[in-house]
């Protein structure tokens, strides 16, 4: 593995951490605030690096597009919070676009983690051409299954736990 994808699994490895520990803390805390500044950290060089690689395909693909929804994701979640806005919804906004931008983190890691354990045993059985289908088709699996199952938990989770904020303290 190069040195850029050394460092991009290492920030990938950071932003799961913390990400986790922002989901399983209460929200609005200090320690909510302190993993959410190292996630968010650890995402801005996640995405920067992910830019930066074309190991797989030579050119820009699919996997830039993801990086540059992370992006987004990331982008308007951290808008609301350092924002307050929208003035009455900010803390709906900011919780929305940031479990937004987790799930598609752990979309892109069971992605990641399905094509390297199954593509290695396939390589030998296939001719490239239906190992790419493989690949695309494991690829898609994995992160539409983790993203609806996402999806779901945030709409059936996500109100129970903005009940309980009322926004952090300044």
């Amino acid at each position: 593995m190069s040195t850029l994808g050394v460092v991009h699994v290492t920030f990938s490895l950071i932003a799961i951490g913390a990400g986790a520990a922002v989901v399983m803390n209460a929200k609005g805390t200090r320690w909510h605030r302190t993993f959410g500044h190292i996630y968010a950290t650890s995402m801005v060089g996640l995405i920067v690096t992910a830019f930066s690689i074309y190991d797989l395909t030579g050119s820009f693909s699919p996997f830039h597009v993801a990086a540059f929804l992370s992006a987004v994701t990331v982008a308007i979640g951290l808008t609301a919070v350092l924002g307050r806005r929208p003035k009455d919804s900010w803390i709906k906004s900011h919780a929305q676009w940031m479990s937004g931008s987790y799930i598609g983190l752990i979309a892109a890691l069971a992605a990641e983690s399905l094509t390297r354990f199954v593509m290695p045993r396939a390589a030998p059985l296939l001719e490239e051409r239906a190992l790419w289908s493989v690949f695309w088709g494991l690829v898609i699996l994995a992160s539409f299954g983790v993203i609806a199952v996402g999806w779901w938990l945030a709409k059936t989770r996500l109100p129970l736990t903005l009940r309980t904020v009322s926004g952090p303290k300044r």
